[in-house]
């Protein structure tokens, strides 16, 4: 047909990178959605709790408000004077054990006020920070529902004004489908093995490994750095899992590279360590970019598939009172240090 031709590869690239955002972000709208509806059901059980310590403290703030009254008004009469005034030592024992038990019962009735009143605190709180989560979540799917609709309507415009429109429309088809069929499955796959291979970690900081890649030990102060190449990393992992035979890692510019091939298909992963030391140290992994056959995934792919997997690593779980202090990866080289 005069006047037609067929699309350029950047014009293919270009469409097929914005069909990959859009299948990723109809999955982050899913994620979003069902986080929603999550948040809905855990704050009408807040609600409910709340409710239900409301009773409890007003039951309990009565009854405690009659033992306070009790000693305010000296309706507790002064143990001491009646032991001493007992006519004999059993009726004072009697008469102060008898006195124990309803000061017992006063603490007690005190104490579950109390419990009571700071369980429903608590739920106030944990109910505004819910409703707060929940307001984040529904701002989140708006925009990445409008942004969405905005992708797949430059889509559609590329292909209404392409000559060769529908070859264009079958390549993102078949791209997409790709995409959901293999490439999903094998980066769940490959961050899934990561993680687990993180677990192993600690293998190389005792036993014969020590002497191999622990450096700068400092007795006074209890430092010491940790040490490995990237490609020692690499052939560890291929220890652990013949999976990692298709995976090389490298450390540069303190970031960790990891890149894979499999059934023709190049996936990549891009991130950072930093320390976190919120409830317990510990080393995690940031991821910054993911790619798959040269396309790169959008920011939400790698924010949800970072708190899928956790391909951090909390040292005082395997070897109790050490710490990383410092982290750096340049030159191929990873070096931690660490306290104990």
């Amino acid at each position: 047909m005069p006047g037609s031709a067929e699309p350029t590869l950047e014009e293919t690239r270009a469409l097929l990178q914005k069909g990959l955002n859009l299948a990723e972000l109809d999955q982050e709208i899913a994620r979003l959605s069902a986080q929603d509806s999550k948040l809905a059901v855990q704050i009408a059980e807040t609600e409910q709790s709340i409710a239900s310590n409301q009773e409890n403290v007003e039951k309990t703030r009565e009854h405690a408000g009659k033992v306070l009254r009790a000693y305010y008004m000296g309706e507790r009469v002064n143990v001491w004077m009646l032991v001493l005034s007992a006519r004999s030592m059993s009726d004072a024992i009697s008469i102060y054990e008898y006195f124990n038990l309803l000061v017992q019962n006063d603490h007690r009735t005190l104490n579950a006020y109390a419990d009571s009143y700071n369980g429903l605190l608590a739920a106030r709180e944990l109910l505004q920070k819910e409703r707060q989560e929940l307001a984040e979540v529904k701002a989140s799917f708006v925009a990445q529902r409008e942004k969405a609709a905005t992708i797949a309507q430059e889509i559609e415009a590329v292909i209404a004004t392409n000559p060769d429109g529908e070859t264009l429309r079958q390549e993102l088809d078949r791209f997409t489908v790709e995409w959901k069929e293999k490439g999903v499955p094998m980066f769940r796959k490959y961050l899934s093995s990561i993680s687990d291979a993180m677990q192993s970690l600690p293998e190389l900081l005792t036993g014969k490994n020590a002497s191999t890649y622990i450096k700068d030990i400092d007795f006074k102060t209890g430092s010491m750095v940790f040490a490995i190449s990237d490609e020692d990393l690499t052939s560890f992992f291929r220890s652990k899992n013949p999976l990692f035979s298709n995976i090389s890692f490298r450390f540069e510019n303190d970031e960790l590279f990891a890149s894979g091939q499999e059934d023709g298909v190049d996936v990549s992963i891009r991130g950072h360590y930093t320390i976190e030391n919120k409830t317990v140290n510990k080393l995690q992994f940031h991821v910054d970019q993911l790619t798959y056959s040269g396309f790169v995934l959008p920011e939400t792919s790698n924010r949800s598939l970072e708190e899928e997997f956790d391909l951090g690593f909390t040292p005082s779980l395997f070897l109790k009172g050490i710490s990383v202090t410092e982290v750096s990866m340049k030159g191929g080289v990873l070096r931690l240090k660490i306290k104990q």
